[in-house]
């Protein structure tokens, strides 16, 4: 029986000793922060994400959104929005920041990524345009064409 302890005791020491790389070849990210909640007319919306990759060489962030308000709208935009990664560290983890801003005029206007309904149901007096609220699933690939898992957000008011 000691012997067996014995041997099972060198054979964990060994184990324990020979540590498997810890980044996968499959992209992985995280929403480490988001700015704003509720994102004013004209307003930015900033999200942080980790991310670990072994080959660091994610080259795409997807973003898709869901408009989660009760009432159902005519026309929406496209619920799905691949992005180019903006400039981050070549590492193998790090943080990707993702910003949407417009400026109100058209130039670097991403409000369109924010907002979901095209026609928005109007309510109250005077109307106005309902807010979105919305969930958002963001999903790396890299250049292998490695998905990440999924990450979520939820919720996010956009106001009108």
């Amino acid at each position: 029986m000691k012997r067996l302890i014995f041997i099972l005791l060198i054979f964990t020491t060994i184990n324990s000793g020979c540590k498997k790389e810890t980044v996968a070849t499959k992209p992985s990210i995280t929403i480490k922060k988001v700015g704003n909640d509720v994102v004013p007319i004209n307003g930015s919306m900033q999200i942080i994400l980790s991310y670990t990759d072994k080959e660091s060489d994610i080259d795409s962030i997807f973003i898709y959104r869901t408009r989660t308000n009760i009432k159902t709208v005519s026309g929406r935009l496209n619920d799905s929005t691949k992005l180019a990664v903006p400039s981050h560290e070549n590492n193998r983890s790090g943080e990707i920041y993702l910003d949407f801003i417009t400026d109100g005029v058209g130039r670097n206007d991403y409000q369109k990524y924010l907002i979901s309904a095209i026609f928005p149901p109007v309510s109250g007096i005077p109307p106005k345009n309902e807010s979105d609220s919305m969930l958002y699933k963001i999903i790396a690939v890299d250049k292998q064409k490695n998905k990440s898992d999924t990450a979520f957000y939820y919720p996010i008011v956009i106001l009108r």
